[in-house]
């Protein structure tokens, strides 16, 4: 398969997110008021630990190597991750793995999988866009979807809505994850932050036109924009946006976050993690975007050596360039 890319944005947009992952992973149960006031990577003692949020987008990024069909091997990919959340190595899979992740003693280790995708996944029956296969409009589609920004293909949207819909049948997610990728995209080729997001806006509405998702995910992503050009609280714009247990709230805030900080990306980070909600995702999806606009090299290296699954992500980095 072809890939859409700069190296340093892809492995930007992947280590920006494992960032924000790390830093939101421990505080992702904790409510505001039993959080550190100044919770940064300085206070994580030892590695920075990710969550499954980033060993999904791992898997989604694994599936783009294979040959064949790519829904087919993206379901087989998460079905080789869904044994790493109970199995402890290679030796205890009940069925031969198609993903060279599987490799790696690292990846098998449960953290804090989602319910939507541990369920769907059990079941074994990939959803699709003309059999829901629930009603869920979590966020776990949305934060495993970046590699799919990068497929040298003039419609990105339509992967990731296909994706979306193997584990969560709501629209609400397949716009969300869509969203996503084609931000991605859109920095990836070299638009600003601000015109990535207005351009991706257009797609967005003209894709799901006549929908009435798509006018309450609009309005939710104009409220971001209004107040990340404005000196308001921080904590104050993340309540009324969401907790990010949604894919929609989960965008939301990591746009505000984005955009409002989009030269201070440790600061970004904070923020996005800061609050009573889903704060690895948020954090994910933060450093998903301002990854990819910075590119890895101006990702605070010092903190991406401490990552725990460094290795399979710096190999990922180099298979797919």
């Amino acid at each position: 398969m072809k890939y859409n890319l700069n190296i340093d944005q892809l492995a930007g947009c992947l280590l920006g997110g494992a960032l924000g992952d790390a830093l939101g992973y421990p505080v992702e149960f904790e409510k505001v008021s039993q959080m550190s006031q100044d919770h940064d990577f300085d206070k994580i003692v030892g590695k920075l630990v990710v969550s499954d949020d980033t060993q999904m987008t791992l898997f989604t990024a694994n599936a783009l190597l294979l040959d064949g069909n790519l829904r087919i091997n993206t379901w087989n990919c998460y079905q080789d991750w869904l044994e790493t959340q109970f199995k402890q190595g290679k030796s205890e899979l009940s069925h031969r793995p198609i993903s060279w992740l599987m490799e790696y003693p690292e990846m098998y280790a449960s953290r804090e999988p989602g319910r939507t995708c541990l369920m769907t996944l059990m079941r074994g029956i990939p959803g699709d866009l003309n059999e829901p296969i629930n009603q869920s409009k979590g966020c776990g589609a949305l934060m495993r979807v970046a590699p799919l920004a990068f497929i040298d293909r003039e419609d990105p949207y339509s992967v990731a809505i296909e994706n979306s819909a193997l584990t969560h049948g709501h629209q609400m997610s397949h716009i969300a994850s869509a969203a996503l990728v084609g931000l991605l995209r859109y920095i990836s080729e070299g638009e600003t932050l601000c015109d990535s997001v207005s351009l991706m806006r257009q797609d967005i509405k003209r894709i799901f036109m006549g929908s009435l998702e798509v006018k309450v995910f609009d309005d939710l992503l104009q409220q971001a924009i209004f107040a990340s050009e404005k000196d308001f609280d921080d904590m104050e714009i993340i309540s009324r946006l969401g907790e990010g247990w949604a894919a929609e709230e989960t965008l939301a805030i990591a746009l505000y976050c984005s955009l409002k900080y989009s030269n201070d990306l440790k600061k970004a980070l904070r923020v996005a993690v800061f609050h009573d909600g889903d704060s690895d995702s948020t954090g994910s999806v933060t450093g998903q975007i301002l990854g990819t606009l910075l590119g890895a090299k101006k990702l605070p290296q010092e903190e991406i050596k401490r990552l725990d699954l460094l290795e399979p992500l710096m190999k990922m980095i180099e298979r797919l360039s």
